[in-house]
């Protein structure tokens, strides 16, 4: 999540934008003065430093494990002829 701050030029949110395209990152929604994106958080910092931003929160999935679903059937039983 980006937020933009209240003074920010219209070059400056289209540079952010620039920015977390450039880096590889996607722009999911636009709402109001909040980018919701997503971008690899080793570029945080980047996006932070450019004039206008005055947020950049995210949440971190790294170290979790996913466990796999695996469906089990149990053997259908025959009925007794």
């Amino acid at each position: 999540m980006i937020r933009i701050s209240d003074n920010a030029s219209q070059p400056q949110i289209q540079e952010v934008l620039k920015t977390v395209v450039g880096v590889g990152g996607r722009i999911e929604m636009v709402a109001g003065r909040i980018i919701i994106a997503s971008f690899d958080s080793a570029y945080a910092g980047a996006i932070k430093k450019k004039k206008g931003v005055a947020l950049v929160g995210g949440v971190n999935f790294r170290g979790r494990k996913i466990r796999k679903i695996t469906k089990r059937v149990s053997r259908e039983e025959q009925p007794d002829s």
